[in-house]
């Protein structure tokens, strides 16, 4: 049934005047049941919407960046006959020269 007096020419839209928007809100806390309630939760919802978004940019950011100084895949060499060399890959331990965070 609202959206029959929400058509045109029942209720014109306007922009609030200074002061009605504080009190149509506290007339609504007066006689709309829960309607404290529901604007609290609502107000703590965007809170937590808030910080959940400012640690998730913040985790984003904390990248770690790290450097090796040693290969973690070295090359062992070997004397073939005459002018031939053969190379095989050989792992090794990983070794890192530094962890930094930014």
């Amino acid at each position: 049934t609202a959206t029959k007096y929400q058509r045109h020419g029942y209720v014109e839209k306007r922009a609030f005047l200074p002061g009605e928007r504080r009190s149509a809100a506290r007339e609504m806390e007066r006689t709309v049941k829960g309607y404290r309630e529901l604007r609290q939760e609502l107000a703590d919802s965007r809170k937590m919407i808030k910080e959940q978004e400012q640690d998730r940019r913040s985790t984003v950011e904390k990248t770690i960046q790290t450097s090796f100084y040693k290969s973690p895949v070295g090359t062992r060499t070997q004397k073939g006959s005459g002018a031939i060399f053969y190379s095989d890959p050989v792992g090794r331990t990983c070794h890192f020269s530094a962890t930094k965070r930014i």
